[in-house]
């Protein structure tokens, strides 16, 4: 078989995305660094047999010996493999002089099987998906040259995954959009005014004054607004056993809020910890890796309770709350006592503007807080979200720059 003509007129990239697609639909965890492995190694390769280009797809994409019979499922249909060529290359076989015609691969086959509905040819964005339950489909229905329904793309398809399901290079991507999200921060307004010329109430001091330079005649009328600060932003992230699979997704959040806005980052578990230095790193390993080193105490037990007390009556610590919107990441599961915590979060109320609480469990469906310390501080909560994907997280960045609730 020609080789020159396998990939003519296909962007290697765009075919590797859309073969993890349909990959993905046979229940084939295809994931991003796959995706990223399969198109790096299509580049590095250059021109390929069909029997090469089924090699590389399947060390890119299959990672369990469950996986191989849907992916080669995949593969037949996606590729036409009329007179075998496919199976015999596999197995090391010379195919047919017959069979070694650049037409096998060239072209997209266009018109479907009459006894099946799997399409054939490259994957490309006009040819239907492949789908292995057909048995209620009408295969008279299926047209080749219908543009077929518009798909997210794999950035899309992860922002709706739960985090506890996404490999590192996936959470990292993720994390990347989280940080771009934080685009405005939540004001407060001051004591002290600033000069307009058409909003607020008169000011006649600042009129008169400019009078002066006109003869004492007022000609330009002065108005004054109060002015507007930045509010403090507090972060308390649970780094216990049970918050393992999420903390590492919310300290990207972390990230831009301590570098963009300066606010205030602090990990607990048994004890309160402050990151704000670590999570400063412009690498998220970097500072990930420092955060390591900082809290001792990750993935342990929690005390939430004693957490929030040493933050409110530490002579430092205490005045970042005053005034500021506080995060807490926790799933409310505490080894204090209950009546311990409402009494602290009910301080903390009183101090902060606003206590936004994201708890990744309440993304279940039929979910009650029903442990004694998530019971005990929901209700000196001012918004309570679930914050388990991406597209959740952007609902609480929201949440945190809102001028009201």
């Amino acid at each position: 078989m020609t080789t020159n003509a396998l990939f003519a007129g296909v962007d290697r990239a765009i075919f590797a995305a859309t073969f993890a697609e349909r990959l993905r639909r046979a229940d084939v965890d295809a994931s991003f660094s796959a995706l990223e492995r399969c198109t790096t190694a299509l580049e590095v390769a250059g021109p390929l047999t069909l029997s090469d280009l089924y090699w590389v797809c399947r060390l890119s994409f299959v990672s369990r010996h469950s996986q191989l019979e849907r992916f080669d499922a995949v593969f037949d249909a996606v590729f036409d493999t009329e007179a075998g060529t496919l199976r015999s290359e596999r197995r090391g076989q010379e195919p047919a002089p017959s069979q070694r015609d650049d037409d096998v691969l060239v072209p997209m086959r266009r018109e479907l099987a009459d006894d099946s509905t799997e399409s054939g040819g490259l994957p490309w964005a006009t040819l239907p998906s492949v789908s292995f339950d057909t048995a209620d489909d009408d295969a008279d229905d299926l047209d080749d040259l219908a543009i077929p329904e518009l798909r997210p793309s794999p950035t899309e398809s992860e922002m709706q995954r739960p985090f506890d399901l996404l490999d590192e290079a996936e959470l990292e991507r993720v994390g990347a959009l989280l940080e771009s999200a934080v685009t405005e921060w939540p004001q407060r307004r001051t004591r002290r005014r600033r000069t307009t010329r058409s909003s607020g109430p008169i000011a006649m001091r600042r009129s008169l004054r400019r009078s002066m330079h006109t003869g004492g005649d007022v000609i330009t009328l002065l108005h004054s607004t109060p002015q507007r600060q930045p509010r403090n932003v507090v972060v308390l992230l649970d780094v216990s056993g049970s918050m393992e699979h999420y903390a590492r997704a919310y300290l990207h959040l972390t990230r831009a809020l301590a570098i963009q806005h300066r606010a205030e980052i602090f990990a607990f578990a048994t004890r309160l910890s402050r990151i704000t230095p670590a999570v400063r790193h412009r690498t998220p390993s970097a500072a990930i890796a420092q955060v390591t080193d900082t809290v001792t105490d990750r993935f342990s037990g929690t005390r939430l309770a004693t957490s929030l007390q040493t933050l409110l009556h530490h002579r430092t610590w205490n005045t970042t709350v005053r005034g500021a919107v506080v995060l807490i990441c926790s799933d409310g599961w505490d080894a204090d006592d209950p009546a311990q915590l409402e009494r602290h979060m009910k301080r903390l109320s009183l101090l902060a503007h606003r206590v936004v609480w994201v708890n990744p469990r309440a993304a279940a469906a039929g979910f009650e807080p029903n442990t004694g310390g998530m019971s005990a501080a929901l209700p000196y909560c001012d918004r309570f979200l679930a914050g388990n994907t991406g597209e959740a997280m952007i609902d609480v960045v929201e949440a945190m720059t809102a001028t009201s609730l």
